[in-house]
């Protein structure tokens, strides 16, 4: 039928698509790396700190996004990766990068294991269980005072030479600024991607209609256990990280409220694009600072942001971004029409589209 766009002119548009947003995310990362030269070190620590909760958000909110499976226990393979990587700095002479990649590998592992057991449990039940297994965690790192130092928290101490700067250096957030923006956006790149291999439209359309894959002969099980465990490694890195920069763990990064509030912070960004919870991070820091001297009453004002992105932009907000974008492009495709005496048609408005074919195109 004239008119109508064939497969090719479909390909052809999200091929195009996807070459804008592989030179936005080159353009951004590049920019990035020169925050230093731009904002102060105060701003610049506080940065640091968003990108590290914003990579946490990242794994949960990338979890549902393709899965549609909201968790609350991520905050374990968070914690038990900054542990696992003080353990073994502790008791094992190994070079930083094994015992960074040690670190990582506990918390994936125990991603992996979790995920396992709980990934076939639907809906509300599959978050208040891992919720519970995250509880479980807090309550057993809080057992093993001798590993953990229980509620006083852990000191750590690296050593070694990290891409080639000792690695206590990375406790300045001057020279740990390339190292957690580079993970960073190397982490938003690489689930982008994998977003949009056939894997990835394969979670968005058993997110979609679980059922009907299975009737169609696919396996529905390992794919979301593979796709728990990308996530809970993205988590287990983030505490990895943190540890670098910070030389410090307690007990709070394996409880529940790490993982609420990296849950807050994607929904306020966005979860359906990869950009959206390091942007919601970013909101986040900036208004828990900017209260910090009205005690705990930015707690609050969170909330109130929470309810109005919810309720205005459920897409957060980058679904904001889109939307001012969209209207830029109206008004410009307009105006030489305009300026030609032509009549104006009304471009439709569109309509948030929560379905597998959108999401995998992000």
């Amino acid at each position: 039928m004239s008119g109508t766009p064939t497969v090719a002119d479909t390909l052809r548009r999200r091929n195009r698509t996807a070459r804008w947003q592989a030179l936005a995310w080159l353009v951004l990362a590049v920019a990035g790396l020169g925050a230093p030269w731009v904002i102060s070190l105060y701003q610049l620590q506080l940065a640091q700190q968003a990108m590290v909760m914003g990579l946490l958000a990242l794994s949960i909110g990338w979890l549902l996004r393709q899965t549609g499976q909201l968790s609350f226990g991520h905050a374990a393979f968070y914690g038990i990766a900054g542990y696992a990587t003080s353990y073994v700095a502790q008791e094992a002479d190994l070079p930083i990068g094994l015992t960074l990649l040690a670190g990582i590998a506990c918390g994936t592992l125990a991603a992996f294991v979790v995920g396992l057991v709980t990934i076939r449990v639907p809906g509300i039940a599959f978050a208040m269980l891992t919720l519970a297994i995250g509880m479980l965690v807090w309550v057993a790192g809080g057992q093993l005072h001798s590993v953990t130092r229980g509620a006083d928290g852990l000191n750590v101490s690296l050593d070694g030479t990290l891409l080639g700067k000792d690695v206590v250096m990375y406790g300045n957030p001057v020279e740990a600024w390339p190292l957690v923006w580079g993970v960073l956006m190397a982490v938003v790149a690489a689930l982008w991607a994998l977003s949009r291999t056939t894997w990835g439209r394969r979670l968005a359309s058993i997110r979609d209609n679980e059922e009907r894959m299975r009737f169609s002969g696919y396996a529905t099980y390992w794919p979301r256990v593979v796709a728990f465990t990308v996530s809970g490694a993205v988590a287990g890195l983030a505490g990895t990280l943190n540890l670098v920069t910070t030389s410090f763990i307690s007990l709070s990064a394996l409880f529940w409220s790490t993982s609420g509030i990296a849950l807050i912070v994607a929904v306020i960004g966005g979860v359906r694009s990869v950009l959206g919870p390091p942007l919601g991070a970013v909101l986040f820091v900036v208004l828990q600072n900017s209260l910090a001297g009205s005690g705990n009453h930015y707690q609050a004002v969170i909330g109130v942001v929470l309810i109005v992105v919810v309720l205005v932009a459920p897409g957060g907000c980058v679904e904001l971004v889109e939307r001012a974008a969209a209207a830029a492009r109206r008004r410009l495709s307009r105006r030489p029409r305009k300026e030609a005496g032509m009549p104006v048609v009304p471009t439709p408005t569109p309509t948030p589209d929560r379905g597998g074919r959108r999401a995998a195109a992000r």
